[in-house]
């Protein structure tokens, strides 16, 4: 195993360590990961938009109008974002169960998966982040080290169970 680490090239040491570390992250705080990057795509839209909008009326001053809706709409995003994903949910269900079943015990199933990805939410972004952290994690460390598909599985499934500890630890 010491002799493929050190017969790797480089670039696929230092990518394999950079995915990781990522991994790493996503594992144990992929769900503050995940509500940072919303508030920065929220805010980076609000604070352009805000920019755009109020140039013609504050002229030099717009800067000041882009870091209010940046901190607006980033807030908001975030908050926002449980509601967010029970939509899409539910639409993927309803798209899904259409034509399977009833249209209308397809919009009630879709309803229900609303709310109970909206009461879920936190955990299941837990879940979602501490399982895909683990997958990235583990194709970093094959990018210099081969592994067995049983290591591998036991891999993710240590490093998802050890992940979704730690992330719903406090709740």
């Amino acid at each position: 195993m010491l002799e493929n680490l050190l017969q790797a090239p480089l670039t696929s040491l230092l990518m394999g360590l950079i995915l990781a570390l990522l991994g790493l992250i996503l594992v144990f705080a992929g769900r503050g990961v995940i509500k940072f990057i919303a508030f920065l795509i929220g805010g980076i839209i609000g604070g352009l938009a805000a920019s755009t909008i109020m140039a013609p009326y504050l002229g030099g001053a717009t800067i000041l109008a882009g870091v209010i809706g940046f901190i607006l709409v980033g807030a908001l995003t975030q908050l926002l974002l449980p509601v967010g994903a029970g939509l899409v949910a539910a639409a993927l269900t309803y798209l899904f169960l259409k034509p399977l079943l009833n249209v209308i015990f397809a919009l009630i199933i879709a309803v229900i998966i609303f709310f109970a990805v909206l009461m879920l939410f936190n955990k299941i972004v837990a879940v979602g982040t501490a399982f895909l952290g683990s997958l990235i994690f583990l194709a970093g460390i094959k990018q210099f080290i081969p592994i067995d598909i049983y290591l591998s599985l036991l891999i993710v499934a240590v490093l998802t169970a050890i992940g979704c500890i730690v992330q719903l630890r406090g709740r």
